[in-house]
């Protein structure tokens, strides 16, 4: 459904349908601020589309589409990601952002061909990510926007000090999709890069890609140490982390039949999760339960996608309680289904809390069996 808004002379068209993609935004360094440009409108006009044009042409050929451009710095999206499957397009955003980096020199050439003598682009900086956007069309002509939590949060990777000068950062949602495909992991190389706050109690964590046969050329022993390890945790971070937590039994109870719907259930007493994943033995449901906020973080962050995903949770519970685990889910992945199951009689609080929770998002103690398979029933529905 689309939604029409006017501010001042510009008209705004939204919708409430989400789009998942992967987001780029590209930074041109050393432009606005030279003043052999900054003088002269004609200069600033002839630098800026030399510059643009060359970058949409690259983009382009990657399925992408530039947005926006705002100052020295460009919004993109690739298309192609309704299919987490397609090897091909997932690449293609990478091959994107080095062709961009690789083919700088071919930039300057051609800016110094121009009769004005236009400054050269010295670096670029790039940040890559995937998730959820909102489309709009804005202005007069209705042109393509879009905005939310993934456009955000690459926004802020670019912009942050995690990002060097003609370099690519991923965000760890876009990782998580990347590391899947054991060709890709093998073509580069991707290097911990730490993680900036998205806010307060909230950090995310970002790499840096490589081609693999340009990285790591100084020490062989070394190189090769630090690559042998790099790859080995990539390729199996995810059925390390089951094996390991199983054999320990901290709370964790995993279902390994391949089912389309999943149902991640945390709470701290063990007889609740017992006595929930009792109730769903007989639906197709593949089903996780924790006792740790905290390594159901690590398990949700480890997954490729999350469609036809929901996660249970209770309020009051060790290290993380309910309404931060609730904020940190949602800056993996807005879309992300939430049930809160608690016994406090907090149902207005929670509404005024999160707007975005319904009633029939909340469920009280003791939880009725037949209740709860209807719940479950409709949020997967």
């Amino acid at each position: 459904m689309w939604h029409h808004s006017n501010k001042g002379n510009k008209s705004i068209k939204f919708t409430d349908d989400s789009l998942k993609c992967c987001v780029g935004f590209i930074e041109f360094q050393n432009a606005t601020n030279n003043t052999d440009i900054a003088d002269d409108s004609s200069n600033i006009r002839e630098y800026y589309s030399t510059v643009i044009n060359s970058l949409s042409q690259i983009i382009n050929r990657y399925n992408g589409k530039i947005v926006k451009s705002l100052g020295d710095r460009l919004l993109c999206y690739f298309l192609n990601f309704s299919d987490l499957n397609n090897e091909k397009a997932i690449e293609d955003v990478i091959q994107c952002g080095l062709e961009i980096l690789e083919k700088r020199e071919d930039m300057n050439h051609e800016l110094s061909k121009k009769n004005n003598n236009l400054p050269l682009v010295e670096s670029y900086k790039i940040s890559l990510d995937y998730g959820v956007v909102d489309l709009a069309l804005a202005g007069d002509n209705y042109q393509l926007d879009i905005f939310g939590s993934a456009v955000n949060i690459c926004s802020k990777i670019n912009s942050s000090s995690v990002t060097g000068k003609n370099e690519i950062i991923i965000g760890n949602n876009f990782y998580r999709i990347l590391k899947s495909f054991p060709n890709i992991l093998n073509r580069y190389n991707f290097l911990d890069n730490g993680e900036f706050k998205v806010t307060e109690n909230i950090g995310y964590h970002t790499y840096k890609i490589k081609r693999s046969n340009t990285l790591l050329q100084n020490d062989d022993n070394d190189t090769n140490s630090i690559h042998s390890v790099m790859m080995e945790k990539q390729l199996n971070l995810y059925e390390d982390f089951i094996e390991n937590k199983n054999n320990k039994r901290e709370g964790f109870f995993f279902h390994k039949k391949k089912k389309n719907k999943r149902i991640i259930i945390i709470d701290d007493d063990e007889d609740i999760l017992f006595t929930y994943k009792s109730f769903l033995k007989d639906y197709d449901y593949h089903i996780a339960c924790f006792t740790d906020p905290t390594l159901t973080l690590k398990y949700i962050g480890d997954l490729s996608n999350f469609d036809n995903l929901l996660v249970i949770l209770d309020i009051r519970m060790k290290n993380l309680n309910g309404f931060q685990l609730h904020q940190q889910i949602k800056a993996i992945d807005p879309t992300i289904k939430i049930l809160f199951v608690t016994a406090l009689d907090i149902l207005d609080e929670l509404l005024s809390i999160f707007p975005g929770i319904t009633k029939g998002q909340i469920m009280r103690k003791p939880v009725d069996r037949k209740v709860f398979i209807s719940t479950i029933k409709n949020l997967l529905n």
